[in-house]
């Protein structure tokens, strides 16, 4: 009686899975590439804003404007000078803080301990706002390409096996191939673009801290 159950209930399931097969596989396999596209035109979205954010910064202005400039950023800023502003702001922290109060035993840490924390602020800020959402994206295109992968073998085998409309076979065959070959091509390219992002990053950090780290505000340049 149970084994009676259990196959009746078994045959309906692979009767009403081969009928949304039959009537619904393209519209699955459109489903597959759309999202794809879309996750992809989303990833090469966060990519150009990253390479915007990685524009060089012409740091010789600071003759004029000195390290006020840094005061406020938008969120539009360059990496390099996001890296410039956390480290003036932070050196000027402390200077307020040793002339507000001279009897203070608080010393200024060394330039070196404020850049290193810069370069870690800035990097962990660029790989929170540009990194990250692009390596979600890219860790996504291989398994929705295993996702085309099995609907298409689901329908090759079910088209051999007689249940399906024979001419499902070849477009089984193909969403497969295809829905893989496109999920990994996208992972690739999404991946290269990860190594050249972080790359660049790191040397725009370095190009502002640079820029920035031995320089003092307008008005003690003028004193001098």
């Amino acid at each position: 009686m149970e084994n009676n159950i259990f196959n009746e209930l078994s045959e309906a399931i692979i009767n009403s899975l081969t009928h949304f097969i039959n009537n619904f596989s393209g519209l699955l396999q459109i489903i597959v590439y759309f999202t794809i596209g879309i996750i992809f035109f989303y990833a090469l979205v966060k990519c150009g804003q990253a390479l915007r954010s990685l524009a060089r910064f012409n740091f010789a202005r600071l003759d004029e404007k000195g390290v006020s400039t840094f005061d406020s950023l938008d969120d539009r800023a360059p990496l390099a000078v996001v890296a410039a502003s956390f480290f003036c702001r932070t050196k000027k922290h402390y200077l307020l803080e040793r002339k507000n109060d001279l009897h203070s035993s608080k010393t200024i840490p060394p330039d070196g301990f404020i850049r290193d924390a810069a370069f870690q602020y800035s990097e962990r800020y660029f790989e929170e706002k540009f990194l990250e959402p692009i390596s979600l994206t890219a860790n996504l295109m291989p398994s929705l390409g295993f996702i085309g992968t099995i609907i298409g073998m689901v329908v090759h085998f079910l088209s051999n096996s007689g249940s399906l409309n024979s001419n499902l076979t070849v477009v089984g065959i193909a969403t497969a191939l295809y829905t893989t070959f496109i999920g990994l091509v996208c992972y690739t390219i999404l991946e290269f673009m990860l190594k050249v992002l972080s790359s660049l990053g790191r040397r725009r950090i370095d190009e502002g801290l640079a820029a920035v780290a031995g320089l003092r505000p307008v008005s003690e340049r003028k004193a001098a």
